[in-house]
């Protein structure tokens, strides 16, 4: 993959086997995973790495979106359909063509608005409003969410028909704390990035900032981190990045232990994986024992542990 998306650790490496492998399938994709784990960057490499990738990729952000303005923006008008209409435009489906349409923050709309969708995703046709024709949607659907979007779905806050017809093919980005190998790659990256915009070398980074980095949990995930390099970096000016080149709260923060239960609530994937993950560290790497442990096969325990990423 490009060097954007950073994938030192086994689960990321894990990850960037599934982005392959869907990128070759049309099926809708719903992505969850923490606000900035890097969940764009996973719908962009989706799109950039199948057959649609010279055709458009549009992106709807679902949290942005006015209320009065959904219908006019996801599905278009016709000319006169309402005051402002003036001229005929096409929606946001349209435009996309057979390319790729970017849900982000899809459990961000509203209930009403997704019923709407849903008819979208079933029919996959489109009507503009003050229209008499439907057109066709050609384009592959690509949703993102919140790691909580079981609980919206359990709450009533997001339609359970609309999350089953989006996750169709599932994506989870693991969150920053749990991927700590990928921290140091990803600083250096947004280093390197900072600095090309400046026609500079990328600084370099002094052993107590890299076990800062290492050793903080990051519940802002990638973003958190990719700001803090930024800064850092500004105030750096051209010199190393030091430990007073980074903020109070990461420097005060206790050191972070990775063991230690998340508090978010997490998936069945998250909890097989992490047990399986303890019990093989458990038995210092014996399958056999493992297996036993699991009560499962060593076909079994081996087709898992490639599935979570942990070779």
């Amino acid at each position: 993959m490009p060097q954007r998306f950073v994938a030192h650790s086994r689960v990321m490496r894990a990850l960037v086997e599934q982005v392959r492998r869907f990128a070759a399938i049309d099926s809708n994709v719903l992505i969850t995973g923490e606000t900035g784990a890097g969940k764009n960057a996973v719908a962009h490499e989706l799109h950039a790495r199948g057959s649609r990738a010279k055709l458009p990729f549009v992106v709807i952000d679902c949290a942005s979106l006015p209320g009065s303005l959904i219908d006019s923006e996801l599905f278009g008008h016709e000319r006169g359909a309402f005051t402002d209409a003036v001229a005929a435009r096409a929606g946001l489906f349209e435009r996309a063509a057979a390319g790729s349409v970017y849900l982000d923050a899809v459990t961000e709309m509203p209930i009403d608005a997704q019923g709407k969708l849903l008819r979208i995703v079933e029919e996959k046709r489109v009507e503009r409003m003050g229209g008499h024709g439907s057109t066709a949607v050609k384009a592959r659907i690509i949703a993102s969410a919140d790691a909580r979007i079981e609980d919206a779905v359990r709450g009533g806050t997001f339609r359970g028909d609309l999350y089953h017809r989006l996750r169709v093919l599932p994506l989870v980005v693991p969150p920053l704390r749990e991927r700590p190998d990928d921290v140091l790659p990803l600083a250096k990256y947004f280093l390197k990035r900072a600095a090309a915009a400046l026609r500079r070398d990328a600084p370099a980074i002094t052993r107590d900032v890299a076990a800062a980095l290492r050793d903080y949990a990051w519940p802002g995930n990638v973003r958190e981190l990719r700001h803090t390099i930024e800064r850092a970096f500004d105030a750096a000016d051209g010199g190393s990045i030091r430990l007073d080149h980074l903020s109070p709260e990461l420097l005060d923060a206790p050191a972070f232990e990775p063991d230690r239960v998340v508090a978010r609530r997490p998936t069945l994937d998250d909890v097989e994986r992490r047990y399986i993950a303890a019990t093989l560290r458990h038995v210092r790497g014996n399958q056999t024992e493992a297996a036993r442990l699991l009560g499962i096969s060593r076909k079994a325990l081996w087709e898992k542990r490639k599935r979570y990423g942990l070779d």
